[in-house]
């Protein structure tokens, strides 16, 4: 497993991307989230990003960025709002796209799925799930484009498809599509059981592509903060995966939103903390792997 963290486009008001690149690549970090729109920055900054982690080694996946507009963005909308909803994932995927040409690496892409309102039901909302998810599978397909989609497991309190994992395996099953996986926010799913067990089912982690992880305030109901001060703790879950044979990206989600004027000092800890449990987990596996030889 390959420790990545969110690039929130925030801190680089106050920190340059080339020194938190860097020191943060020193620390141990293989890869970095970005959710590009060009009414948050730049193309040529995104590129400048690009060419910046292509020198120091780092991936790049990526974040639909509902933040820069969550109406287009927002795939409920795909079957009233076609043209539009496509047009703007066409420029996501463009500037993805152009980023690729820089590392002339494949990645993944993170989404959700259709959001629930009060007028629309849940059925319609797998519908509209299912509709872009197959206008965009053959989209990436027609370009050439090398980009996986990852569905996320969301919080089960919002109205989302996505907010189960019965929802993700629906999607995932409906396509049976290599370029179509999971990416297992493991701490939405941790509160989505807490405080009873977590299941264990095969298939699901079988089709886990990419992964979130972040702490969880209870008492604030809060996501998206420093894994030291999360009441939820992950370890089981990292050793899950670890058993699962799992070999890709553990990113860690931390916003400015919600950690503030800590955040870099947050990210900094996390990703020291984070590494002890990696760590343990792979000499065990190690031991036993002698053990058995």
């Amino acid at each position: 497993m390959k420790i990545g963290y969110t690039l929130d486009e925030k801190i680089l008001d106050v920190l340059p991307a080339a020194e938190l690149l860097a020191k943060t690549r020193e620390m141990g970090i293989s890869s970095i989230e970005v959710s590009p729109d060009e009414s948050i920055m730049a193309k040529n900054v995104y590129l400048d990003i690009a060419r910046l982690s292509n020198e120091l080694g780092i991936e790049i996946n990526y974040h639909v960025p509902y933040f820069a507009d969550n109406f287009l963005y927002e795939i409920m909308n795909f079957k009233e709002y076609p043209n539009e909803v496509k047009s703007k994932y066409e420029a996501l995927i463009s500037i993805i796209s152009d980023i690729q040409n820089i590392t002339c690496r494949p990645s993944i892409l993170t989404l959700h799925g259709a959001s629930i309102s009060e007028k629309e039901t849940k059925d319609k909302a797998l519908y509209n799930t299912l509709s872009f998810h197959d206008w965009l599978l053959n989209f990436l397909d027609k370009k050439n484009i090398d980009l996986k989609l990852a569905l996320e497991t969301l919080n089960k309190n919002e109205d989302v498809v996505g907010g189960c994992r019965e929802d993700i395996m629906y999607i995932i099953n409906e396509f049976k599509n290599s370029k179509l996986g999971i990416c297992w926010d493991i701490c939405h799913d941790a509160v989505n059981y807490y405080p009873g067990k977590m299941s264990m089912h095969d298939e699901f982690f079988e089709n886990i592509i990419y992964c979130h992880i972040h702490g969880f305030s209870i008492e604030k109901n809060k996501s998206h903060i420093s894994l030291r001060n999360s009441d939820i703790k992950f370890d089981k879950q990292l050793k899950l995966l670890s058993d699962k044979g799992y070999k890709g990206i553990i990113n860690l989600e931390l916003l400015v939103k919600y950690c503030g004027d800590n955040y870099l000092e947050n990210l900094y800890g996390d990703i020291d903390f984070i590494k002890i449990p990696l760590s343990i987990i792979i000499i065990i596996c190690t031991k036993i792997f002698s053990y058995h030889v």
